[in-house]
């Protein structure tokens, strides 16, 4: 179900779902909701209890961190140059600052490297694209999100979201719970989350291109795919001079277009939804070309 060609079929499938009359409208929320709570945290379940931390793998986990924060800067010194509104500039923040690292992520750096690059990706994606997503991403969504809200408020909305919980708790179970029949559960239930993901958004997907902030989109993939791995491009290679391939591996991790999963956060929080929509799938497209490049510049 996770190959690109299905992935594929399930956003047309998605597109020609808007369609038909029978199906709710709001039907892509729906979507968004059950994957946010069940396949979602059945990944981390499945993930984190098995992670092996050391010193070396710091360095991954500290460049999602570093794009994060990249972005955070960028949206604001932009977002003040091109008058984006809170909500325009927190959807960058959470949709540019973290990447699709596993959805795309995986299968790109198999084709790439071999699977044995997964073991580097996986601290990029886990502890550091998806624990950001969990804890600074959804404290950014609730606080742009067109409410006020307290910090108790929005402290009970970090621990009420259902991914940061079972991440909390994952931390503490003992990999031995999480193996055999029981890992294979979760593996199978985890699957499930980006082709509905993929789904949901060729439900939002819009035929109109000219519905696209193509500006703010354009600036939004800017940072995503071109600068933000330079960042760790020019700190990794030419900085700390270290070229090993979890610091290659580390550095198209980086590379990888907008995330899904937040964009699919950022449209339940109600911020900039058109530009939500449009990152991670055109941004896919655009990708393409742009990995390629680094693929090249980095084997050079």
């Amino acid at each position: 179900m996770n190959e690109l060609p299905v992935l594929f079929a399930l956003f047309l499938l998605g597109i020609v779902a808007q369609f038909a009359g029978f199906l709710p409208k709001d039907l892509f929320r729906k979507i968004n909701r059950f994957i946010i709570y069940v396949p979602l945290p059945a990944i981390v379940l499945a993930k984190i209890p098995h992670l092996q931390l050391s010193a070396e793998v710091m360095y991954p986990i500290a460049s999602a961190w570093i794009i994060f924060f990249g972005a955070a800067i960028y949206g604001w010194l932009v977002g003040k140059w091109l008058n984006w509104d809170n909500k325009t500039i927190a959807c960058i923040i959470l949709c540019c600052g973290l990447g699709n690292t596993s959805f795309v992520g995986y299968p790109v750096l198999t084709y790439f490297y071999g699977a044995e690059s997964i073991q580097y990706a996986i601290f990029v994606d886990q502890p550091g694209s998806f624990l950001i997503m969990s804890t600074l991403g959804i404290l950014i969504a609730a606080s742009f999100g067109g409410t006020d809200y307290s910090v108790k408020q929005l402290i009970l909305r970090l621990v009420k979201f259902p991914p940061f919980l079972i991440f909390i708790v994952a931390l503490f179970i003992p990999k031995e719970m999480v193996e055999g029949n029981t890992l294979k559960g979760l593996n199978m239930i985890g699957q499930f989350m980006v082709p509905l993901a993929m789904i949901s958004l060729g439900m939002q997907f819009k035929w109109n291109i000219s519905e696209v902030p193509w500006r703010d989109f354009l600036a939004g993939s800017l940072y995503k795919l071109i600068l933000a791995p330079f960042i760790i491009y020019i700190l990794f290679y030419l900085i700390l001079d270290r070229r090993t391939e979890l610091y290659t591996v580390s550095i198209i991790e980086c590379a990888m277009p907008p995330m899904i999963t937040s964009s699919i956060l950022a449209t339940e929080y109600g911020l900039n939804e058109k530009l939500a929509n449009a990152l991670p799938t055109l941004g896919i497209l655009l990708s393409v070309p742009s990995l390629l490049f680094w693929r090249w510049w980095l084997s050079a």
